[in-house]
């Protein structure tokens, strides 16, 4: 292998290797269009999809689930409280604990950005046969193990 391969191997992969690569700089270009639009930075986008996705959850967890220490976690959740985004609510069982709850105007925010790039994706995929789709599964199936697989390491 030459000096220049080493240096930009991107160039000589496939074409779908370097479509991936495109697709996942323009998920993190839009995740910041979205960050932008709730006023929030991408610590912050990614503690909102959290809560989002699997509903209230401890300081704790909140800060685990975003690779932050629980002090780091304690800023970030006093950040999305000061604009809104979260509230600190007592814990359904245990009376010493506290959950951090999403508000439910921030998250019709967040889905109201968010919908039309799962829809335009659903409808893409639509528009494929099973063969199409089998194939971009399977691809995407692997590519997440290889991800998995090298962040592991």
């Amino acid at each position: 292998m030459d000096e220049q391969s080493q240096t930009e191997p991107a160039m000589y992969g496939h074409r779908a290797t370097r479509l991936l690569r495109s697709v996942i700089q323009e998920s993190e270009e839009y995740s910041k269009t979205v960050g932008q639009h709730l006023m929030v930075n991408q610590t912050d986008l990614q503690a909102m999809t959290h809560l989002i996705e699997n509903g209230p959850m401890s300081a704790g967890d909140l800060a685990k689930s975003v690779g932050l220490s629980p002090a780091a976690g304690t800023t970030m959740i006093d950040r999305l409280v000061e604009v809104g985004h979260v509230s600190r609510e007592s814990h359904p069982t245990d009376r010493r604990a506290v959950v951090v709850v999403p508000n439910p105007q921030s998250v019709a925010s967040a889905w109201q950005r968010i919908m039309p790039l799962i829809s335009a994706s659903e409808t893409i995929l639509d528009d494929m046969n099973e063969e199409e789709r089998a194939a971009v599964e399977k691809y995407l199936a692997l590519m997440l193990t290889a991800y998995k697989a090298e962040a592991e390491k």
